[in-house]
């Protein structure tokens, strides 16, 4: 690694933790609420994991006049989600539309190992960053990732946690630098973070980006 995925850059970047529970928007886990495309590999729709209600003032800087929800998917029982995959925000964010996956591995999960589909709906709630959950220093950096998995699944807007710095953030198509939204992981804990279902990825977790002018969802795995 060329850089250090921690330092005072990302000071004053806020963002969320994201946990089971009732909020004053309408975030939730799981469903089928919203159109995923059918997995190439699996033959049935992927899995919506998390959607998040833009009306959510803490939510402003995701916000366009395009989209009123943003819908965080991929499949998780197949090797697809190993790679980048891109993905079309439409009708007002109520749909996803495969736009490029670079997945070329022809790898599916056993059954008795595959997460349902659709997930199990249940609601989530944001609960504001602890200063250790930031990466400003490396102690932080370490801290951040103990927690994450152990306490909570998905990251939403601040500091990103990186294994590594991805080597393109670019949209495929206006070339602008892609905005990092949000980090999915698994439930490394036992204290079942998500009660409806045994959330289990992997060793790795899934970062999300966003270019907004062209409505385009980029995922990345990485090691966690």
């Amino acid at each position: 690694m060329n850089r250090k995925p921690y330092g005072e850059q990302w000071n004053g970047e806020k963002g969320y933790r994201v946990i089971e529970g009732n909020d004053n928007y309408n975030h939730f886990f799981g469903t089928l609420e919203c159109e995923v495309p059918i997995c190439k590999l699996c033959r049935k729709e992927m899995h919506l994991i998390f959607t998040f209600d833009l009306n959510d003032e803490r939510l402003s800087d995701l916000k366009t006049k395009d989209i009123d929800i943003l819908p965080l998917a991929s499949c998780l029982n197949c090797s697809m989600v190993w790679q980048p995959q891109y993905f079309k925000i439409c009708n007002r964010g109520k749909t996803l539309k495969i736009i490029k996956q670079e997945n070329l591995e022809e790898w599916i999960s056993d059954d008795e190992d595959k997460l349902p589909v659709p997930l199990p709906k249940t609601n989530i709630k944001l609960l504001s960053m602890k200063l250790e959950d930031i990466p400003t220093t490396e102690d932080n950096y370490n801290l951040a990732f103990d927690s994450f998995g152990s306490e909570y699944l998905c990251r939403i807007l601040g500091a990103p946690l990186y294994d590594d710095f991805p080597e393109d953030s670019s949209c495929p198509f206006c070339k602008s630098k892609m905005k990092y939204i949000a980090t999915i992981t698994q439930d490394y804990g036992e204290q079942e973070l998500i009660s409806v279902v045994d959330f289990q990825l992997g060793e790795f977790n899934i970062l999300y980006y966003l270019c907004k002018s062209c409505l385009i969802l980029k995922t990345e795995a990485q090691v966690s």
